[in-house]
């Protein structure tokens, strides 16, 4: 049913096979779209070999080169030009998960799932309602930055909102189509999606922030905060664990997580620490995984009930930055 967005380096291949086992699980008809580097191309075909996975490269959409060339037009003007040089990438696989949406939503008519690679699905989720999304939510973030650079871009933001960084988010068309709306009202559309959405993304970047932040822009912020400026409803919250793992996890502690009501795992396999370096090739260990329980348990329970209280609360008063 769901097609399916990722963007990933050669790393992350372990990852998508079993993450698509397991969408196949759950889902029939799965179209997956796999944005690779240029060079890895011929190993991803290699290494997937499923029919309804399609592999592109990140050059059809837009090279690195073009959007690094986009970017300085707007960061040279900044303080922090010389600082975000080597953050560009991160950008960059933003602008292409955009993009890519975008001009698939709106040539196929059809929805969309952007799903981060090193994210595993261990539990069904829904995605579509007819012509909207399930909007999920999650307590364990709430980063600023990004909502000033949103707040920029989409002339405001919605009344009451907790993050939509759940390591996916879908679109529709309606959707989608606000969205385009949306950005169009900031810089007129060029013929390539892909370098409209740089021009505006990094312009908004740069004249939103004064102080350099490292991470300033997310492209599921901007996704979730458009669809709850389109149709307002509540987030339903959502959790996985993310941090601190520093292993696979077994099957039983796999089926410890689902009875537990978690919906993903996400491996930061690439992360320079002593936990997140070659997890994939090590076993997670118990006292670790029962302290990452504990800890993501209650924080869940106390920030969820503080979610539900404040969305019942006078939504008119907008709380954006005071969750």
């Amino acid at each position: 049913m769901p097609n399916i967005c990722q963007v990933s380096l050669r790393g992350n291949i372990p990852i998508i096979n079993e993450n698509m086992n397991n969408f196949e699980n759950f889902y029939e008809d799965n179209s997956f779209y796999i944005i690779v580097p240029n060079k890895d191309k011929k190993l991803f075909k290699n290494k997937i070999k499923k029919k309804n996975v399609k592999i592109i490269t990140e050059n059809t959409i837009i090279s690195f080169s073009k959007f690094k060339k986009i970017s300085n037009k707007y960061l040279r003007y900044s303080a922090h030009y010389k600082k975000i040089q080597n953050r560009l990438t991160w950008y960059y696989q933003q602008v292409l998960k955009i993009s890519f949406l975008i001009d698939f939503v709106e040539n196929k008519k059809e929805g969309m799932v952007i799903w981060d690679a090193d994210t595993i699905l261990i539990e069904k989720l829904n995605f579509y309602q007819k012509d909207f999304s399930y909007y999920y939510g999650t307590t364990s973030y709430f980063y600023k930055a990004y909502y000033f650079t949103n707040k920029f871009i989409l002339n405001g933001l919605p009344k009451y909102f907790i993050s939509s960084l759940a390591q996916f988010i879908s679109a529709t068309p309606k959707e989608t189509k606000f969205l385009v709306r949306k950005l169009k009202n900031k810089k007129k559309r060029l013929n390539k999606t892909s370098e409209w959405i740089t021009h505006i993304i990094m312009n908004s970047v740069v004249k939103t922030h004064k102080i350099y932040n490292g991470s300033m822009f997310s492209e599921y912020e901007l996704i979730g905060q458009s669809q709850l400026m389109f149709n307002f409803k509540k987030q339903i919250l959502i959790s996985g664990i993310r941090e601190n793992l520093n292993g696979k996890l077994s099957n039983l502690q796999k089926y410890i997580l689902k009875f537990l009501g978690f919906k993903y795992i996400a491996y930061e396999h690439t992360h320079p620490n002593i936990h997140s370096l070659n997890m994939l090739k090590r076993e997670q260990t118990w006292s670790k995984f029962f302290w990452i329980l504990i800890k993501k348990i209650s924080n869940n329970l106390y920030r969820g009930a503080k979610h539900h209280i404040n969305f019942f609360l006078d939504n008119s008063n907008k709380r954006n930055f005071k969750y």
